[in-house]
């Protein structure tokens, strides 16, 4: 027995050093966020995205902020095809950040958790094209994701929009979205 319990212990600690210690809550809470905003910042489509830009998104999202962006996306077509005349989206700019032009690039700035539930400081930062006189827009800003586990995954359940007065939206993205879904149905 004694070298059946040698045994184990010696294979497991070689597991343990060979196969590396899983990764911290803290980096995968990083890769989701990280993985939404390259994937948002790829398409970079303004407003509520469409079906096939929320199965893009979905695997870095909530359950209920799928479903929340779903109703939303849903609510946009149908809220199209009954005007008579083109009318504007139902959100102008950038669904995701604080600022309606949007991000082109982020940082991550650290987070915190308490049980199945964190909150994450994003950085971003807008730079824009430069004018015939050589001047560019340049902006930052942060902004909260807060993330719930879901599955044992971390998944983005709303974003608290704290760019400074930048934000044509609501302080968070669940009340933007909602107000939208009850408003136009």
């Amino acid at each position: 027995m004694k070298i059946f319990t040698r045994i184990a212990a010696l294979f497991t600690v070689a597991c343990a050093t060979a196969c590396g210690e899983p990764p911290d809550d803290t980096h995968l809470q990083e890769q989701v966020i990280s993985g939404f905003y390259q994937q948002h910042l790829k398409t970079h489509t303004p407003g509520i995205p469409n079906a096939d830009e929320l199965k893009l998104l979905q695997p870095f999202l909530s359950q209920a902020l799928f479903a929340l962006l779903s109703k939303a996306s849903e609510t946009e077509v149908k809220y199209h095809a009954a005007a008579e005349e083109p009318v504007p989206p139902l959100v102008d700019g950038d669904l995701f950040t604080s600022l309606f032009e949007g991000a082109t690039s982020f940082k991550m700035d650290g987070c915190e958790s308490e049980d199945n539930r964190a909150s994450c400081q994003v950085k971003f930062r807008h730079t824009g094209s430069s004018d015939s006189k050589g001047g560019g827009s340049d902006e930052s800003w942060k902004d909260k994701l807060l993330l719930v586990k879901e599955n044992n995954q971390w998944r983005i359940d709303d974003i608290e929009f704290l760019g400074s007065g930048q934000s044509s939206q609501r302080e968070y993205l669940t009340d933007t979205l909602s107000s939208i879904v009850q408003d136009y149905n």
